[in-house]
């Protein structure tokens, strides 16, 4: 069975409970900075999808709106799957993420090097007197 994403988003914060539940808070697919070069505010990265029983590399990575890598390094980890086609939970936390210029970013999810979803995330520049940086 390929993975299938069951839920992708970026948010302010996500959380998973004690009794395995997933809280999500503050969605949103556009960050406005004052200007441009920027870095992000602090935001997650929540990915719910099915995959095959056994260990799986996941891998999140980010485009910028020209195709470059925004990380150097991005993170992976291991994911052990004891149930197929069960739900796995995937929570990161980015902060400080360097946004070199306006557009669409992609936030890329990987498993086992095959990507098997995006998320697009705009970045804005609003250089207008009386205006403040938001999350939409």
């Amino acid at each position: 069975m390929p993975p299938s994403v069951r839920l992708a988003l970026v948010c302010d914060y996500a959380l998973k409970s004690q009794d395995d539940k997933l809280s999500v808070l503050g969605i949103f697919s556009q960050i406005n900075v004052a200007e441009i070069p920027a870095t992000s505010p602090p935001f997650f990265v929540v990915v719910s999808m099915a995959m095959d029983l056994g260990n799986h590399q996941v891998r999140i990575g980010v485009l910028n709106p020209l195709g470059g890598n925004v990380l150097p390094e991005p993170p992976h980890f291991e994911v052990d799957v004891e149930q197929p086609g069960s739900t796995t939970d995937v929570l990161l936390q980015f902060n400080g993420l360097p946004f070199d210029r306006a557009g669409i970013y992609q936030v890329q999810v990987f498993v086992d090097a095959l990507l098997i979803h995006s998320v697009p995330l705009s970045v804005q520049s609003i250089s207008q007197p009386g205006i403040e940086p938001i999350r939409a």
